[in-house]
């Protein structure tokens, strides 16, 4: 029989990486995420994986986020040579997330030879000459299309609805299967389409990173219109820190529906982030992942999900220009938790004044400078100098790309068989939570993975 061992976001969120062993002697990784977090969490990065890289031959990737494909890099480095399984979008958009990523490495060891008492790694975990030799291994496969690559077992890629080229994986042995979700998306959203259903299989491997949570109900985008007519009507610009890759697209797309219906005044919106600006060309190259095609619905010269005039500023020197404007605009600027990029520049700028608007769009972790802004803070330190918060602080939740318990119940409730269901991808409460529920409303085996432990398939 197959087997499968858990080796990442096994009682954690973050790290995802599962080993998967089949009867013909293959060794697949599925996932080979970063650890992100705390700083014991990130740690784990610099720990030599369970399983030697080089007797590995291959990974099927479910989707570009940095805690699913971050590891890759110095997998390749400790001698991974094997082929990279994901959907096409998907070996654009994490190609995208691992140069942000060597690049961010390579800063930081920089930084490290200047100030060797700040506690910061002096070696990067991996460079961008190792990301090269990554992008090199993908090999693109279209959903729906069964794949006989990997002695043991045939495959298939199907959508799951979570960011762009996301898939779900069915694995096919002799007589058994596995459903892999990778990170489950939401239903009826506006650009990706609904997460597959599965009809059977005898172990499914879900995520639960909302397991034990529900999204609002209201509309997210009339949220962000609400916000946006308020932050115009007291003449202030709005700041929106949002993830490049998926987060930025969804806002955007949601500004140009606004603007379709004039339910906001007329705006310029800026995109400072370059890495969303390519992320955004990403999406639109590739109309087989989405519910549509951008081109097809706005036209061929469209480039930023049908919002209008909107500026995208790529050099530094652009980005510091926003800083003049004193209204009547949206800057839509990285990283989502402000936690580094370009969006510490504007809010450095922006909190001290009272007409301009920063509006969180997504979860903000502990610790992160916008978990701070959202719990009150009147005074914040940005890049170390002390900065008073004077702005209007709003927070929109309804955006998140991850399925919520409900959701994430409706998919369990496609099966028509009875499969053992292993939770991974979310803190022990939630995946507790999410695992109760589903044996008591299917009657099925749910349990938490646990780090470390192999089961038969």
């Amino acid at each position: 029989m197959a087997r499968l061992t858990f080796f990442g976001a096994a009682g954690v969120v973050t790290g995802s990486k599962h080993l998967l062993e089949t009867d013909s002697g293959a060794r697949v990784l599925l996932d080979c995420g970063m650890f992100q977090g705390l700083r014991e969490l990130e740690e784990r990065n610099w720990t030599p994986p369970p399983v030697d890289p080089k007797h590995l031959d291959a990974v099927v990737l479910s989707h570009g986020h940095l805690d699913h494909c971050g590891y890759l890099p110095a997998l390749a480095q400790q001698g991974f040579k094997g082929p990279i399984y994901c959907t096409a979008a998907t070996a654009e958009v994490a190609g995208l997330v691992l140069r942000d990523s060597a690049h961010l490495q390579e800063e930081e060891a920089l930084r490290a030879a200047k100030h060797p008492d700040r506690g910061l790694h002096t070696k990067a975990l991996y460079t961008s000459d190792d990301v090269a030799k990554v992008a090199a291994a993908f090999r693109p496969v279209e959903y729906g299309e069964v794949r006989p690559d990997i002695a043991g077992c045939r495959f298939r890629l199907v959508d799951a609805g979570h960011i762009l080229g996301s898939a779900i994986t069915e694995f096919w042995f002799d007589t058994r299967k596995l459903a892999f979700t990778g990170d489950l998306g939401r239903y009826g959203r506006p650009l990706l389409r609904d997460p597959s259903p599965i009809a059977e299989s005898d172990v499914v491997l879900c995520e639960s990173t909302y397991g034990d949570r529900l999204h609002p109900a209201s509309d997210p985008q009339a949220d962000l219109g609400a916000v946006i007519v308020a932050a115009m009507a007291r003449h202030g610009v709005v700041v929106i820190p949002s993830f490049a890759v998926g987060r930025t697209q969804e806002i955007l797309y949601a500004i140009g529906q606004l603007q379709r219906t004039s339910a906001i005044p007329a705006v310029k919106v800026y995109v400072d982030s370059p890495m969303g600006i390519e992320a955004d060309a990403i999406m639109e190259r590739h109309p087989e992942a989405m519910r549509f095609d951008p081109k097809e619905r706005f036209g061929p010269k469209d480039t930023s999900l049908g919002a209008e005039g909107v500026t995208n500023t790529q050099s530094a020197a652009e980005s510091m220009k926003i800083n003049d404007i004193k209204s009547g605009a949206i800057v839509i600027s990285s990283s989502g938790m402000a936690n580094g990029g370009r969006v510490l520049h504007h809010l450095r700028n922006r909190l001290p004044r009272s007409n301009d608007t920063v509006c969180f769009v997504g979860f903000q972790g502990p610790g992160t400078l916008g978990r701070v802004l959202l719990g009150g803070a009147r005074q914040v330190r940005v890049f170390g100098v002390p900065v008073d918060v004077n702005a209007q602080i709003a927070h929109i939740d309804g955006f998140s790309a991850h399925a919520d318990r409900s959701e994430l119940l409706r998919w369990l409730g496609e099966f028509h068989n009875k499969p053992d269901v292993y939770i991974v991808h979310a803190d022990p409460p939630a995946a507790a939570s999410l695992a109760k529920a589903v044996s008591a409303q299917f009657g099925l085996n749910a349990q938490p993975a646990v780090q470390g432990k192999s089961v038969t398939i």
